[in-house]
């Protein structure tokens, strides 16, 4: 494997082309939403409103709204006496909660997406994990962590439960700028694409007992070397 290949995460978020028909707030917050989960930033790292709305090439109003938002949300906090908003830094309680909650979430959207899955769903998720197997073999933790999420969105998104998957989000919302530093554990890539290997050739063989063990067994595995990680976190006092 060589040596990994990561990027500032305010140079890979880059300036917003906005669309027609849709809120600058809007199409910021999902922007931010997007590189949270796929952990552009680190566990307590400052969010600016001026920085973002620069780096975006947007206004500050439709960025201080997205911003709040994702404090809603639970993507953000304000910390500290100056009041900065910031990525939060989870404690293990929290990391606990939300490892279970997705064990039971995303196995359940995952033996649902067998019912409903079709060939073409199959080959974008087919996709998403060759691009993960390439950044593996890389150790480009950027491109590997976008893939994952969109590997897991594709599978989850095809059990057609919108209210579920919002969910589902949340949690990677808040563990998503962890999950950036554990790729960084001994044997993590190759443990993470053995499970999506499996899970890739479970939906090919439809078989939802497989594909949930394989999903399970990734959130698991990952959530060994998330606790690692927020350990370290917390030894320096960050």
């Amino acid at each position: 494997m060589t040596e990994s290949l990561e990027l500032d995460g305010w140079s890979r978020l880059g300036p917003l082309t906005l669309r027609e028909g849709e809120t600058a707030q809007a199409q910021i917050y999902a922007c931010l939403r997007e590189a949270l989960i796929s952990g552009y930033f680190r566990p307590g790292e400052e969010i600016s409103l001026r920085r973002t709305a620069s780096v975006l090439g947007t206004s500050v109003t439709p960025v201080r709204e997205a911003l709040r938002q994702l404090e809603s949300d639970g993507g953000l906090e304000v910390w500290g006496g100056n009041r900065v908003l910031r990525v939060p830094v989870l404690t293990s309680a929290e990391l606990d909660d939300i490892r279970d909650i997705r064990l039971e979430l995303e196995g359940f959207a995952a033996t649902l997406a067998i019912e409903k899955v079709t060939a073409a769903q199959i080959r974008l998720i087919a996709n998403a994990r060759a691009v993960m197997r390439r950044a593996a073999e890389e150790g480009n933790a950027d491109r590997y962590l976008e893939s994952n999420w969109r590997f897991h969105k594709l599978i989850y998104q095809t059990a057609g439960r919108p209210v579920l998957m919002g969910v589902i989000e949340g949690m990677w919302l808040r563990v998503g700028p962890l999950i950036r530093h554990a790729v960084t554990s001994p044997n993590h890539f190759e443990r993470s694409m053995e499970s999506h290997d499996k899970a890739e050739q479970a939906l090919r063989d439809r078989d939802a007992g497989a594909l949930r063990e394989a999903i399970l067994k990734d959130i698991s595995d990952a959530a060994t070397d998330l606790g690692t990680t927020l350990k370290n976190y917390e030894e320096r006092g960050d």
